[in-house]
C-alpha cells in the first residue's frame, strides 16, 4: 500500500502543539505556576503552588500531588433543552516532574449517536509543547497512515486531532466562562 501524498511538516505540527501548550497555560494557570517553579527552582527552594500552598522543593512528589486532580470547568454554551449548560472539563490526570497528562471532556452527553469529544493530552513543560495522546479512545497515533487502513484514519490523523484540540481550546478562551461562580466576600 502506498503512503499517499500527505507529507509531514514537522515545523507546522510542532507550531500547533506549541500553541496548544500556550492555550492550556492560559486555561489552567496552576500549570504555569508549576512549570515556572519546577523549571526555574533549584531542588532546595520552596515551590509556591497557585492555590497558596507551599511545598519544599526537595520534595517534588508533594508538588506533583498538589497539582494532580485539579479540575477547571468552562461553560462554552448556554443551557440546552435538558437544562444543562455545555461545559468543557479540563482535569490534571497525571503529574510527573516535566510532564502532565490532562483529560479534556465536553459535558453533558449530547446524544447516543453523537459522542462528545474526550481527549488525553500530554503537556511537556521542558519542551513547552502539548500533544494529544488519545482521542475518543484511540491512541498511539502514527504521523502518517496509508489511505486505506483498517481503522479508517485520515492520512494525517495525528495532525487533525491536534488541530481540533487547538480549535477546542480556542473556543474555551474566546467564549468560555467559568462554570463555577466565585464566592464573594460580602461585608456586613
Amino acid at each position: 500500500m502506498s503512503k499517499g501524498n500527505y507529507n509531514i511538516d514537522l515545523i507546522k505540527h510542532m507550531a500547533v502543539c506549541d500553541a496548544n501548550y500556550i492555550r492550556l497555560l492560559k486555561l489552567i494557570p496552576q500549570l504555569k505556576f508549576y512549570r515556572n517553579q519546577v523549571m526555574n527552582s533549584p531542588h532546595d527552594r520552596v515551590l509556591n503552588i497557585d492555590d497558596g500552598s507551599k511545598v519544599a522543593g526537595s520534595n517534588l512528589i508533594d508538588a506533583q500531588k498538589s497539582l494532580q486532580g485539579i479540575k477547571k470547568e468552562i461553560c462554552v454554551a448556554d443551557v440546552l433543552d435538558t437544562g444543562e449548560a455545555v461545559t468543557v472539563e479540563l482535569e490534571v490526570f497525571e503529574t510527573f516532574k516535566y510532564t502532565n497528562t490532562l483529560k479534556i471532556i465536553q459535558k453533558p452527553e449530547l446524544t447516543e449517536l453523537v459522542k462528545n469529544p474526550v481527549m488525553l493530552v500530554r503537556v511537556y513543560h521542558d519542551a513547552s509543547t502539548a500533544e494529544v495522546i488519545s482521542s475518543q479512545g484511540h491512541s498511539n497515533f502514527k504521523s502518517r497512515y496509508p489511505e486505506m487502513n483498517p481503522m479508517m484514519y485520515h492520512s494525517d490523523e495525528k495532525k487533525q486531532v491536534n488541530i481540533f484540540l487547538g480549535e477546542w481550546l480556542s473556543l474555551c478562551l474566546d467564549v468560555g466562562r467559568s462554570a463555577v461562580l466565585p464566592e464573594l466576600a460580602i461585608k456586613p
